[in-house]
């Protein structure tokens, strides 16, 4: 996955090293929240695929507050709704909509 340097705005190709190619800028622990929300992300997949629909979104939520991703959203929408959570679902929907706008 590339990443947006924080410093400059470069994106760094995904094969780099921890640092951004045009400042220097450290983007090791960037890279390290990213794998982290990544992992959470996949831990409530596994969790919808077992129904632990609010295991699944609390890992979802989890994911969220470390990385904004559109896949993200999407799945703790769908934890909501199978939780019996509409008000909740109905942020997730609004989530996904700034995602797909943004």
């Amino acid at each position: 996955m590339t990443m947006t340097c924080p410093a400059c705005g470069k994106v760094n190709a995904p094969a780099s090293c921890d640092a951004c190619e045009r400042c220097g800028c450290d983007l090791g622990r960037l890279r390290a929240i990213n794998a982290c929300a990544g992992r959470r992300l996949a831990q409530a997949a596994d969790r919808m695929r077992a129904r632990e629909w609010r295991a699944a979104l609390r890992h979802a939520e989890q994911s969220w507050r470390l990385r904004h991703s559109r896949n993200t959203a999407r799945l703790a929408f769908l934890a909501a709704v199978a939780s019996g959570a509409i008000r909740h679902a109905a942020v997730w929907l609004e989530h996904i909509e700034s995602q797909d706008a943004g």
